[in-house]
Protein backbone atom coordinates (compact mmCIF):
# COMPACT_ATOMS: atom_id res chain seq x y z
CA UNK A 1 0.00 0.00 0.00
CA UNK A 2 1.32 3.74 -0.88
CA UNK A 3 2.07 6.26 1.93
CA UNK A 4 0.43 9.28 1.18
CA UNK A 5 3.11 12.24 1.12
CA UNK A 6 2.03 15.43 3.01
CA UNK A 7 1.34 18.46 0.63
CA UNK A 8 4.33 20.26 2.58
CA UNK A 9 6.92 17.25 1.08
CA UNK A 10 6.08 18.43 -1.96
CA UNK A 11 6.57 21.87 -1.67
CA UNK A 12 10.03 21.60 -0.27
CA UNK A 13 11.15 18.52 -2.37
CA UNK A 14 11.71 16.49 1.17
CA UNK A 15 10.66 13.35 1.11
CA UNK A 16 9.95 11.30 4.39
CA UNK A 17 12.26 8.57 5.58
CA UNK A 18 9.77 4.46 5.76
CA UNK A 19 8.60 6.00 9.28
CA UNK A 20 6.70 9.32 7.50
CA UNK A 21 9.38 11.59 10.11
CA UNK A 22 12.39 13.67 9.14
CA UNK A 23 15.19 13.63 11.64
CA UNK A 24 15.34 17.11 13.16
CA UNK A 25 18.99 17.15 12.50
CA UNK A 26 21.47 20.07 13.05
CA UNK A 27 24.12 20.95 10.75
CA UNK A 28 26.83 20.00 13.34
CA UNK A 29 25.53 16.43 12.97
CA UNK A 30 24.93 16.36 9.30
CA UNK A 31 28.85 17.26 8.95
CA UNK A 32 30.03 14.68 11.43
CA UNK A 33 28.51 11.71 9.54
CA UNK A 34 30.13 13.16 6.35
CA UNK A 35 33.43 13.47 7.89
CA UNK A 36 33.23 9.42 8.63
CA UNK A 37 33.93 9.73 4.46
CA UNK A 38 36.52 11.53 4.34
CA UNK A 39 39.66 10.83 1.66
CA UNK A 40 36.83 8.48 -0.28
CA UNK A 41 37.58 8.61 -4.09
CA UNK A 42 35.56 11.04 -6.48
CA UNK A 43 33.74 8.88 -9.23
CA UNK A 44 31.57 10.55 -11.56
CA UNK A 45 28.04 8.43 -11.28
CA UNK A 46 28.78 6.51 -8.16
CA UNK A 47 25.69 4.81 -7.06
CA UNK A 48 23.44 5.98 -3.78
CA UNK A 49 24.86 3.36 -1.20
CA UNK A 50 28.43 3.11 -2.15
CA UNK A 51 30.39 5.00 0.17
CA UNK A 52 33.72 3.81 -1.24
CA UNK A 53 33.15 6.62 -3.83
CA UNK A 54 30.82 9.35 -4.48
CA UNK A 55 30.25 11.99 -6.72
CA UNK A 56 29.07 15.63 -5.41
CA UNK A 57 25.48 14.86 -4.93
CA UNK A 58 25.53 11.02 -4.27
CA UNK A 59 27.83 12.32 -1.42
CA UNK A 60 25.02 14.50 -0.43
CA UNK A 61 22.23 12.38 -0.54
CA UNK A 62 23.93 9.59 1.44
CA UNK A 63 24.64 12.13 3.70
CA UNK A 64 21.46 13.35 4.18
CA UNK A 65 19.86 9.84 4.07
CA UNK A 66 21.42 8.53 7.27
CA UNK A 67 19.44 11.30 8.77
CA UNK A 68 15.98 10.43 7.11
CA UNK A 69 16.35 13.16 4.70
CA UNK A 70 15.52 12.03 0.80
CA UNK A 71 17.23 14.57 -1.80
CA UNK A 72 16.92 14.14 -5.06
CA UNK A 73 19.63 12.44 -6.99
CA UNK A 74 21.55 15.44 -8.98
CA UNK A 75 22.67 18.88 -7.60
CA UNK A 76 20.58 20.57 -10.48
CA UNK A 77 17.28 19.42 -8.87
CA UNK A 78 18.86 19.52 -5.26
CA UNK A 79 19.02 23.18 -5.68
CA UNK A 80 15.06 23.59 -5.80
CA UNK A 81 15.18 21.68 -2.41
CA UNK A 82 13.69 23.55 0.48
CA UNK A 83 14.09 27.70 1.21
CA UNK A 84 17.06 29.71 -0.74
CA UNK A 85 19.60 31.62 2.25
CA UNK A 86 21.45 34.23 1.66
CA UNK A 87 25.50 34.01 1.68
CA UNK A 88 25.21 36.09 4.72
CA UNK A 89 23.15 33.71 6.29
CA UNK A 90 24.53 30.62 6.12
CA UNK A 91 24.00 27.59 8.72
CA UNK A 92 26.13 24.85 9.50
CA UNK A 93 24.73 22.11 7.13
CA UNK A 94 23.37 24.56 4.32
CA UNK A 95 23.35 23.19 0.99
CA UNK A 96 25.71 24.84 -1.40
CA UNK A 97 25.79 24.87 -4.91
CA UNK A 98 28.02 26.17 -7.55
CA UNK A 99 28.35 26.16 -11.72
CA UNK A 100 31.86 25.19 -12.60
CA UNK A 101 31.39 25.69 -15.95
CA UNK A 102 30.02 29.07 -16.13
CA UNK A 103 27.42 27.56 -18.82
CA UNK A 104 24.35 28.95 -16.15
CA UNK A 105 23.66 25.07 -15.24
CA UNK A 106 24.29 24.56 -11.44
CA UNK A 107 26.88 20.83 -11.44
CA UNK A 108 28.19 20.87 -8.35
CA UNK A 109 26.73 20.20 -4.54
CA UNK A 110 28.53 20.64 -0.72
CA UNK A 111 27.85 21.19 2.38
CA UNK A 112 28.19 24.58 4.62
CA UNK A 113 30.69 23.34 7.50
CA UNK A 114 30.51 26.62 8.86
CA UNK A 115 33.60 29.43 9.39
CA UNK A 116 34.09 29.62 5.34
CA UNK A 117 34.52 26.17 4.53
CA UNK A 118 32.65 23.61 2.84
CA UNK A 119 32.35 19.41 2.95
CA UNK A 120 31.97 18.19 -0.40
CA UNK A 121 33.17 15.00 -2.86
CA UNK A 122 35.51 17.16 -5.20
CA UNK A 123 36.77 15.79 -8.37
CA UNK A 124 40.46 16.90 -7.43
CA UNK A 125 40.60 15.29 -3.99
CA UNK A 126 37.85 12.99 -3.02
CA UNK A 127 35.64 13.85 -0.16
CA UNK A 128 37.17 16.72 1.90
CA UNK A 129 36.79 19.77 3.58
CA UNK A 130 37.80 22.85 1.26
CA UNK A 131 37.00 27.00 0.90
CA UNK A 132 33.72 27.44 0.16
CA UNK A 133 34.01 30.65 -1.50
CA UNK A 134 38.06 30.40 -2.41
CA UNK A 135 38.74 33.75 -4.58
CA UNK A 136 40.95 31.26 -6.57
CA UNK A 137 37.78 28.86 -7.22
CA UNK A 138 35.08 28.45 -5.69
CA UNK A 139 34.02 31.88 -4.63
CA UNK A 140 33.20 32.97 -8.49
CA UNK A 141 31.25 29.47 -9.48
CA UNK A 142 29.06 29.90 -6.13
CA UNK A 143 25.09 30.06 -7.32
CA UNK A 144 22.94 29.89 -4.41
CA UNK A 145 22.50 28.16 -1.16
CA UNK A 146 19.73 26.11 -0.02
CA UNK A 147 18.24 25.20 3.94
CA UNK A 148 16.95 21.57 4.12
CA UNK A 149 17.02 21.07 7.71
CA UNK A 150 13.71 21.70 9.69
CA UNK A 151 12.78 20.66 12.99
CA UNK A 152 10.14 17.80 12.02
CA UNK A 153 10.08 15.51 14.92
CA UNK A 154 13.01 12.62 14.09
CA UNK A 155 12.21 9.06 12.75
CA UNK A 156 12.62 7.12 15.78
CA UNK A 157 14.41 4.21 14.05
CA UNK A 158 16.55 7.03 12.26
CA UNK A 159 17.44 8.08 15.37
CA UNK A 160 18.26 5.30 17.58
CA UNK A 161 20.76 4.17 14.67
CA UNK A 162 22.48 7.48 14.79
CA UNK A 163 23.00 7.57 18.64
CA UNK A 164 24.16 3.75 18.15
CA UNK A 165 26.99 5.03 16.02
CA UNK A 166 27.84 8.05 18.10
CA UNK A 167 27.74 6.75 21.68
CA UNK A 168 30.48 4.29 22.39
CA UNK A 169 33.83 6.56 23.25
CA UNK A 170 37.07 5.21 25.39
CA UNK A 171 37.08 5.84 28.77
CA UNK A 172 41.21 5.88 28.26
CA UNK A 173 42.05 9.16 26.96
CA UNK A 174 45.03 11.50 26.98
CA UNK A 175 45.25 15.26 26.12
CA UNK A 176 46.98 17.01 22.61
CA UNK A 177 47.53 20.72 22.60
CA UNK A 178 46.00 22.25 19.63
CA UNK A 179 49.20 24.01 17.18
CA UNK A 180 48.79 26.20 14.52
CA UNK A 181 47.21 25.03 11.39
CA UNK A 182 45.81 22.28 13.01
CA UNK A 183 41.70 21.26 12.10
CA UNK A 184 39.70 18.44 13.84
CA UNK A 185 39.85 16.39 10.67
CA UNK A 186 43.41 16.64 11.03
CA UNK A 187 43.70 15.81 14.77
CA UNK A 188 41.36 12.93 14.51
CA UNK A 189 43.89 11.58 11.69
CA UNK A 190 46.86 11.73 13.16
CA UNK A 191 45.09 9.56 16.86
CA UNK A 192 42.90 7.45 14.29
CA UNK A 193 39.76 8.40 15.13
CA UNK A 194 36.82 10.60 14.43
CA UNK A 195 35.81 14.06 14.25
CA UNK A 196 32.23 13.02 15.96
CA UNK A 197 34.26 10.85 18.75
CA UNK A 198 36.70 14.01 19.63
CA UNK A 199 33.86 16.45 19.47
CA UNK A 200 31.82 13.99 21.98
CA UNK A 201 35.26 13.71 24.04
CA UNK A 202 35.52 17.59 24.60
CA UNK A 203 32.12 18.45 24.18
CA UNK A 204 32.48 20.69 21.77
CA UNK A 205 29.48 21.71 19.08
CA UNK A 206 31.27 23.23 16.45
CA UNK A 207 33.96 22.26 14.15
CA UNK A 208 36.39 25.36 15.66
CA UNK A 209 39.25 25.08 17.46
CA UNK A 210 42.43 27.86 18.62
CA UNK A 211 45.72 27.16 19.07
CA UNK A 212 46.58 25.91 22.64
CA UNK A 213 43.73 24.24 23.03
CA UNK A 214 43.72 21.44 25.10
CA UNK A 215 41.92 18.33 23.36
CA UNK A 216 41.43 15.14 24.98
CA UNK A 217 42.20 12.22 22.62
CA UNK A 218 41.88 8.43 22.51
CA UNK A 219 43.90 7.17 24.82
CA UNK A 220 45.14 4.18 22.44
CA UNK A 221 45.32 5.89 19.63
CA UNK A 222 47.46 8.51 21.60
CA UNK A 223 50.28 5.69 22.43
CA UNK A 224 50.07 5.23 18.67
CA UNK A 225 51.26 8.86 18.09
CA UNK A 226 53.75 9.00 20.58
CA UNK A 227 55.66 6.24 19.28
CA UNK A 228 55.93 7.86 16.33
CA UNK A 229 59.17 9.79 15.94
CA UNK A 230 58.63 13.38 15.97
CA UNK A 231 58.54 15.32 12.20
CA UNK A 232 61.15 17.70 11.39
CA UNK A 233 60.16 20.67 9.94
CA UNK A 234 63.52 20.98 7.80
CA UNK A 235 62.93 17.95 6.32
CA UNK A 236 60.82 16.51 3.10
CA UNK A 237 58.87 13.46 2.37
CA UNK A 238 57.96 13.75 -1.25
CA UNK A 239 56.13 16.65 -3.29
CA UNK A 240 52.31 17.38 -4.71
CA UNK A 241 51.16 18.77 -7.82
CA UNK A 242 48.89 21.47 -7.31
CA UNK A 243 45.30 20.30 -9.22
CA UNK A 244 42.32 22.80 -9.95
CA UNK A 245 40.47 23.57 -7.17
CA UNK A 246 43.17 22.95 -4.02
CA UNK A 247 43.74 25.25 -1.93
CA UNK A 248 47.01 25.29 0.93
CA UNK A 249 44.79 24.59 3.23
CA UNK A 250 42.83 21.60 1.67
CA UNK A 251 46.26 20.11 0.43
CA UNK A 252 47.61 20.48 4.30
CA UNK A 253 44.82 18.49 5.50
CA UNK A 254 45.04 15.47 3.08
CA UNK A 255 49.02 15.30 3.62
CA UNK A 256 48.92 15.84 7.30
CA UNK A 257 50.44 18.78 7.46
CA UNK A 258 49.78 22.48 8.52
CA UNK A 259 49.50 25.45 6.20
CA UNK A 260 52.61 27.11 7.93
CA UNK A 261 54.55 24.25 7.27
CA UNK A 262 53.69 24.30 3.44
CA UNK A 263 54.68 27.88 3.39
CA UNK A 264 57.79 27.40 4.94
CA UNK A 265 58.80 24.32 3.22
CA UNK A 266 58.61 25.83 -0.34
CA UNK A 267 59.36 29.59 0.80
CA UNK A 268 56.04 31.17 0.02
CA UNK A 269 55.24 34.73 1.16
CA UNK A 270 51.22 33.94 0.34
CA UNK A 271 48.65 31.39 0.31
CA UNK A 272 48.06 31.74 -3.41
CA UNK A 273 48.64 28.22 -5.67
CA UNK A 274 48.09 27.61 -9.11
CA UNK A 275 47.29 24.85 -10.83
CA UNK A 276 50.59 22.57 -11.76
CA UNK A 277 53.25 24.60 -9.05
CA UNK A 278 54.82 21.31 -7.01
CA UNK A 279 55.09 21.49 -3.47
CA UNK A 280 57.86 19.75 -1.74
CA UNK A 281 56.04 18.24 1.46
CA UNK A 282 57.19 18.52 4.88
CA UNK A 283 57.46 15.32 7.13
Amino acid sequence: MKKKLLPIALATGIMFSGAGQVFGATGNQIIDTGDNYLGANYRYGSPVGTTSSFDCSSFTVTVFKKHGITLPRSSSAQANVGTTVSKSNLQVGDLLFYDTDFDGVINHVSIYAGNGKMLGAQSSTGVAFADAFSPYYWGSRFVKAQRVLNSVKPDTKVASETTKSTSSSSSDTSVYTVKSGDTLWGISSKYNTSVSKLKELNNISSHIIYVGQKLKVSGTAATTAASTTPKSSSSTSGTYTVKSGDTLWGISVKQGTTVKALMDANNLSSSMIYPGQTFKIPN
